[in-house]
């Protein structure tokens, strides 16, 4: 009978872990730095990033290749700097912040677009299928997909 017990016992601690983690959405909420993605995108040639997920709904990422060239002379104000120097630093680099929201049924996240470095992308809803393993999140995008990792306090 005690080990009856004890094989309970142990049986429902080792379910706790999962009934505790809560919902899809409350596992996503934090930040993730960027380990990989495709690297068709310039931004992933020697990926940099990091993608913020609020409690609130609010989302924001930056992705920067590592390497991207540096402006002549960093003093200088914004606009003096060339148009061909503006392209060379942007093109390795992906913005945008917006809201978010999850479908806890088929995993997915929907970003809603308020503001990017793409502009074609503001105010466009994109859904992306997600898993989430641990620490490690997969985000299938339109361009690929993105692994991320949870950064920790």
């Amino acid at each position: 009978m005690k080990r009856f017990c004890l094989g309970i016992i142990i049986a429902i601690g080792l379910t706790l872990p999962a009934f505790g983690q809560g919902t899809l959405k409350e596992q996503l909420v934090g930040a993730w730095a960027l380990v990989s993605c495709d690297t068709r995108v310039p931004w992933c040639t020697n990926p940099n990033g990091i993608h913020i997920l609020d409690a609130s709904g609010h989302y924001a990422t930056i992705n920067a290749s590592r390497g991207r060239p540096k402006f002549s002379e960093p003093a200088k104000p914004r606009e003096a700097y060339s148009a061909e120097e503006y392209k060379a630093a942007a093109v390795a680099l992906q913005t945008q912040f917006g809201t978010w929201s999850v479908n806890e049924v088929d995993k997915t996240i929907t970003y809603h677009v308020d503001g990017a470095l793409f502009p074609n992308v503001e105010g466009v809803d994109a859904k992306v299928p997600v898993s989430l393993s641990g620490d490690e999140l997969k985000l299938d995008t339109a361009l690929g997909q993105n692994v991320l990792r949870r950064i920790k306090r």
